[in-house]
C-alpha cells in the first residue's frame, strides 16, 4: 500500500520537477525580451543602424526584469519601452509558473492513483495468462504433455475472474490489456511460463487442491508477473516511476493471495485512507510553496555564513519540506518527521546531506518548539501550550 514515506518522495520529486520548470519559464521569458526589439524591416534604416539602439533598450529591459524578479531597486530612468518589455515579460512569466504549479499539483495525484491502476493491470495480467493457456491447448495438432488448459480450472484464477469489484473498477478506471498486447503476452507464455518446471509439474497434477492452486498462482506472480523482463520492460515504458512503485505494487499483489480460501479473495486499498492522505500530500506540496521565503529565512538565520547557491537544491527541498511537515502537522511526531527527511536526503542528495540534514532539523525543530511554531497534539505526543 501506499505510505507516507512514499508521498514524501514524491511531494519531494515534485517540488524539484517544479523548480526545475520554474527556471526554465524564467529564463525562456527573458529570451522574449529581445522579441520586442527586433528591427523593423519596413524602415528605410539599415538593420545594422537600428541595432545599436534596440540593443541598449533590450539591455535596459533584461536588467530592469532581473531586478523586478530578485525585488531589487530599480532603475526607473529607463525608457517607456524597455520598461514595458521587461513587465510584460515578467507577467507572462508568473502566468506560466501559475500554470506549471496548477498542473504538477494534478499530475502528482493522478501519478499516486495510477499505482492502484496498474495493480488492477497485473491481476488482469493473470486472467490474461489463463485465456492464453486455454488458446494454446486448442491450438495443438497432436496430444501432448502441455495439458495447459487445465489452468483454467485453477479455483484461484476463477474466483479472481468472478470478483466483481474487479470487473468493475477495472471499467471504472478504463484498465485492459489491448489486442496490441497479446503478442507480447503470448510470448510471455510460451517462452517464460511454459517451459518453467514449476509450471509443467502444475499442469500434471490432474485434480490440484486449492493449496496447489494458489501456490502456482503466488509462483505466476512472484516469477513472472513482478519479474519477468517483458513485463517490467512494459510497465518501465509506461511508467517512469516505475523503480519506485514496484515495491508497493508487489506488497499490494502479494497480500491479495495471501488467503486460507478462495472467499478470503478481495482487492487490496490504495491506502489505508488514501484520501487523508492525499489531502497531507498536496498540503506538504503547497505549504512548501506558500511559507517559501519564510522557511528560507528559517535556515539561513540558523546557517553561519551560509551561501544560497553553495547549498544544493536538493538539501534546500528536503529542509523546506521538513520545516513544513514539523511546522504544519501536528499530530506527526517530530522525530518521525527529521528521520524520514534523513532517509530522503541520503537516497536523492550528496553523501553527506544525511548527516546534514539530521543535524540541522535538530537544532531548528527545538529552536521552534521553544519559539511555539513548532506544536505538536496527539495520542503520545506532548501538547504544546
Amino acid at each position: 500500500m501506499v505510505n507516507r514515506r512514499l508521498l514524501r518522495t514524491k511531494a519531494f520529486q515534485n517540488l524539484y520537477a517544479f523548480r526545475t520548470a520554474e527556471r526554465a519559464d524564467y529564463q525562456h521569458y527573458q529570451d522574449v525580451i529581445a522579441e520586442s526589439f527586433l528591427p523593423n524591416l519596413d524602415l528605410m534604416i539599415p538593420r545594422e543602424q537600428q541595432m545599436l539602439k534596440l540593443d541598449a533598450l533590450r539591455k535596459l529591459s533584461e536588467t530592469h526584469y532581473n531586478e523586478i524578479f530578485h525585488k531589487k531597486q530599480t532603475n526607473e530612468d529607463i525608457p517607456v519601452e524597455s520598461k514595458t518589455a521587461a513587465k510584460k515579460s515578467l507577467l507572462m512569466y508568473r502566468d506560466a509558473v501559475r500554470r506549471d504549479r496548477n498542473k504538477i499539483t494534478n499530475s502528482m495525484v493522478d501519478e499516486v492513483e495510477n499505482i492502484y491502476n496498474v495493480y488492477l493491470k497485473m491481476l488482469q495480467l493473470l486472467l490474461e495468462i489463463n485465456d492464453i493457456a486455454v488458446w494454446d491447448e486448442q491450438r495443438r495438432l497432436v496430444e501432448t504433455d502441455y495439458r495447459t488448459a487445465r489452468l483454467a480450472n485453477n479455483s484461484v484464477l476463477i474466483a479472481l475472474k468472478s470478483l466483481k469489484t474487479l470487473e468493475t473498477e477495472s471499467i471504472r478506471k478504463n484498465v485492459n490489456w489491448t489486442t496490441d498486447d497479446q503478442n507480447l503476452l503470448r510470448k510471455l507464455f510460451l517462452d517464460g511460463i511454459l517451459p518453467d518446471t514449476e509450471f509443467q509439474s502444475y499442469l500434471r497434477i490432474s485434480e490440484p487442491t486449492f493449496e496447489q492452486d494458489l501456490a502456482i498462482v503466488q509462483y505466476l506472480v512472484k516469477s513472472f508477473v513482478l519479474k519477468h523482463h517483458l513485463i517490467t520492460d512494459y510497465f518501465e515504458e509506461k511508467d517512469l516511476n516505475w523503480g519506485e512503485n514496484k515495491e508497493v505494487l508487489k506488497s499490494m499483489i502479494v497480500k491479495t493471495f495471501k488467503i486460507t480460501c478462495v472467499e478470503e479473495l478481495a482487492l487490496q486499498q490504495l491506502a489505508m485512507n488514501w484520501e487523508d492522505d492525499k489531502v497531507y500530500f498536496i498540503d506538504l506540496f503547497n505549504k512548501v510553496l506558500d511559507n517559501e521565503e519564510d522557511y528560507e529565512k528559517i535556515i539561513t538565520d540558523q546557517t553561519q555564513n551560509w551561501d544560497g547557491d553553495r547549498l544544493a537544491m536538493t538539501d534546500l527541498l528536503i529542509l523546506k519540506l521538513g520545516l513544513a511537515e514539523m511546522i504544519n502537522f501536528s499530530s506527526i511526531p517530530t522525530k518521525v518527521s527529521i528521520n524520514e527527511y534523513i532517509e530522503l536526503a541520503k537516497n536523492y542528495s550528496t553523501p553527506k546531506s544525511g548527516q546534514f540534514i539530521n543535524g540541522l532539523l535538530d537544532v531548528l525543530s527545538q529552536k521552534l518548539q521553544k519559539e511555539g511554531v513548532i506544536r505538536k497534539s496527539g495520542r503520545g505526543l506532548i501538547d504544546n501550550k
